[in-house]
């Protein structure tokens, strides 16, 4: 049994600076400045409020009431409890009938004291037998579900948020905004309770100031709430009631009015954990039992601390992600690399100030799932790391510096990512940089800039995105004893610009993106380099007045891959024929698919020569609401494939037994047959889900597939005892299938983190 800090040691200069930085701001938390809030609330209760200079008079206000008496969170409004409270009921259907009054009345009432934003909302419902409430877990997807949420804008630049979302249930779901696109997985310390009785339902929610970053200085916040009323896929909205924008785009919200006077506290979060861990390896290499077999204690650190309210530090010590969920297995049927999320809670704070170019996946210059983890997923050990981001005035920006234990014989190495962005009304002009390489193979480094325009108010209510962005990657390898003689060295160059009309009846847009052959950005996401890549889509919707179809799309999508001549290395054309879908979600969609490849090297995953292919390929999907006891896709296609045919088989299928326990069924086949061989590749994805309470919930993932033919089982218990103090029970087991079912890896572990707030 070892007991101890994994191996590490040596901070980088960034990572000093890192520190240094949280060190001048918790000196500078005991100066005066950090009091004024207290003084200046009073003045608000008084009435005294002054209207931000940067207010616009676009869409509809709320001036917010401060009390000195909190409200009980019990999911009802009691008697008196709210009666001072600010008061919204005038909701405008966004959907489906855009600028009518809502089917079902709505009232919200919204009030503050210095830390913490209160809302209460009564959702009234002539028939709330109907009120669909099927998701238990947290984060769960509620847009199955009758549910009400807000999105904040604390710095009202049109630009960033938040969003909160609770069900009928009392489910809890939270969103990172920038720029009109979220990240789900970031989760925020809030609270929400829920009831629902014979005239609809109640919720109320806390959301403490503690959680977000803000100007202290700015009364006015960009402020918008939803109500979601599945049964008719309605969707009742306070401002912005458009089908063309949603709830997290800010650029149209209302305005929150008052809230001058919130404060942080001392907004240091120190969240110290101890992981239990026992690891067998049941194929052992001699000499190496001590790795592959053991028992061990792992403490470690992770604390956060806003300088000011609008600059948050993270440091990580000793960092463990052991309950972080497993990812989901994908098939490979081309010759890149596949991309995968982050999920982990230290890279997922403030994560979309890293984002760049709107680039998505290929092309990336950072992409954190290149830090502590191997190219298969597995974890590699995180000595320490260290994250600044925040905003000052209309620049926001974000350093992050992780140092790496030694690892295969890899030496401890440090890495370093720097963003800064300047906001322009709704767009912004930003940089980037990068230095080192997980890898240990080389000096690598990146710098990068790019501009993302942003309208919300094109031709009136529409909306208009456009980018543009170059990346010049330096590379440096080390050719000593056993590494890549070959590997790249010198400068490689990509860079290229996209325009998007993201609208509901129309939608549209069209990229073009070009990557040098030695374009490597080694904290990036780059699987192919050496191409000039150009891509279309458009999306045509109708809506017809009809009970049983609510939409109708017709859609094509295009793409064209060429090297650095003129010979085309992929080109694609997938039309969507059409596709017909209920207001519940019943769907069925027609596609056609025609493809175009040149391979020049061959396959290693199945028997594909060189040469030139054109193939064709039908495809069927149905789909059934997810709000039905059995719901869920079924996808059938059947077409060429490279010298060969291919028959696909797609079901992903949900089994709502009762709101308490679920489960969930995906099973993928592609029989592929080739001159060289044939394959047929299966996977199987089964999740069995017990939903105690929204806060306690047992889940356990079991996954197969015939390319490795092996069985991975991870089983997570979690209990959320409040956000931040949270206990995970885990266990990982692996099982080799190629002649018979033997264990190959146990790995259970239990965890403990409880954070300390001051």
């Amino acid at each position: 049994m070892r007991f101890g800090f994994k191996k590490g040691a040596g901070f980088s200069i960034g990572l000093r600076l890192v520190l240094f930085l949280v060190g001048i701001g918790i000196a500078s938390s005991f100066s005066p400045f950090s009091s004024s809030a207290s003084s200046s609330a009073q003045d608000l209760v008084n009435g005294a409020v002054d209207e931000d200079p940067v207010a616009d008079t676009d869409g509809p206000s709320i001036e917010i009431s401060w009390t000195e008496t909190p409200p009980e969170l019990d999911g009802r409004l009691s008697e008196g409890e709210w009666a001072d409270a600010a008061l919204v009921d005038d909701f405008t259907q966004a959907r489906p009938d855009e600028g009518e009054p809502p089917t079902q009345r709505t009232e919200v009432r919204l009030m503050t004291d210095k830390d913490n934003l209160y809302i209460a909302a009564r959702l009234w419902d002539t028939n709330p037998e109907e009120i669909v409430a099927s998701q238990m877990a947290r984060d769960s997807n509620t847009l199955q579900d009758d549910r009400f949420g807000i999105s904040i804008d604390p710095f009202f630049d049109r630009q960033n948020g938040y969003f909160f979302q609770v069900n009928s249930n009392g489910v809890r779901r939270d969103f990172l905004l920038e720029g009109g696109r979220g990240e789900s997985s970031w989760d925020g310390r809030w609270y929400a309770k829920a009831s629902v009785d014979s005239e609809g339902w109640t919720v109320e929610i806390a959301i403490p100031y503690a959680t977000i970053n803000f100007d202290p200085e700015a009364n006015v916040w960009g402020f918008n709430m939803a109500r979601g009323i599945r049964r008719r896929d309605e969707i009742d909205r306070w401002a912005d009631p458009v089908r063309d924008r949603f709830i997290i785009s800010m650029g149209k919200a209302g305005r929150l009015v008052g809230m001058r006077g919130v404060n942080q506290k001392l907004g240091l979060q120190v969240k110290p954990s101890l992981t239990a861990r026992r690891v067998d390896d049941f194929e052992i290499v001699p000499g190496d039992d001590e790795r592959r077999n053991y028992t061990r204690f792992d403490p470690s650190l992770d604390a956060f601390y806003k300088i000011t309210p609008s600059v948050t530090t993270a440091l990580t010590v000793n960092t463990d992600f052991g309950e972080t969920e497993a990812d989901e297995r994908q098939v490979n049927l081309d010759r890149f690399a596949l991309f995968f999320p982050e999920k982990r809670d230290f890279f997922l704070q403030d994560a979309l100030i890293f984002d760049f170019g709107d680039l998505d996946e290929n092309g990336r210059p950072f992409f954190s799932r290149r830090i502590g983890l191997s190219a298969s997923g597995e974890p590699e050990g995180i000595t320490a790391g260290a994250k600044v981001t925040g905003r000052i005035g209309p620049v926001k920006f974000g350093i992050l510096d992780v140092v790496l234990d030694e690892h295969d014989q890899v030496d401890q190495q440090n890495l370093l990512v720097a963003r800064g962005a300047l906001n322009l009304g709704e767009s912004t002009l930003g940089l980037v940089m990068t230095h080192g390489d997980p890898d240990g193979t080389s000096e690598n480094g990146l710098v990068g800039g790019d501009f993302v325009y942003r309208n919300s108010n094109f031709g009136g209510n529409r909306s208009l995105r456009a980018s543009a962005w170059f990346q010049s990657s330096f590379s440096n390898p080390d050719t000593g004893p056993g590494l890549d003689n070959d590997a790249i060295n010198g400068t490689g160059l990509a860079y290229g610009g996209a325009v998007s009309y993201p609208n509901d009846k129309h939608n549209a847009e069209a990229s073009i993106r070009i990557f040098e052959d030695d374009f490597n950005p080694a904290l990036g996401f780059a699987n192919r380099v050496g191409i000039r890549s150009y891509a279309a889509r458009y999306r045509r919707r109708w809506r017809p007045d009809l009970p049983a179809i609510q939409i109708v799309d017709s859609e094509v999508d295009a793409r064209l891959i060429t090297g650095f001549s003129p010979d085309v290395q992929t080109a694609e054309l997938r039309w969507s024929v059409f596709q017909l879908q209920s207001p519940i979600g019943d769907a069925i969609r027609l596609q056609y698919r025609h493809r175009y490849e040149f391979v020049e090297t061959e396959f290693s995953n199945f028997v594909v020569p060189r040469g030139r292919f054109n193939f064709d390929e039908g495809r069927l999907r149905f789909r059934a609401s997810l709000n039905r006891p059995i719901g869920g896709e079924v996808t059938v296609a059947y077409g060429d494939f490279f010298d060969g045919t291919r028959a696909l088989v797609e079901a992903d299928l949900a089994f709502r037994f009762s709101k308490h326990i679920q489960a969930g069924l995906i099973y993928e086949l592609n029989d592929i047959r080739l001159p060289g061989g044939n394959e047929r590749i299966q996977l199987v994805r089964g999740r069995v889900s017990f939903l105690f309470t929204p806060d306690i919930s047992w889940v356990t993932l079991v996954q197969f597939d015939t390319i490795s033919d092996s069985i991975a089982i991870n089983s997570r218990f979690r209990w959320i005892i409040e956000d931040g103090r949270e206990f995970f029970l885990v266990l990982n087991q692996g099982f080799d299938a190629r002649d018979d079912i033997r264990a190959t890896r146990t790995a259970p572990l239990a965890k403990l983190e409880w954070t300390l707030r001051f």
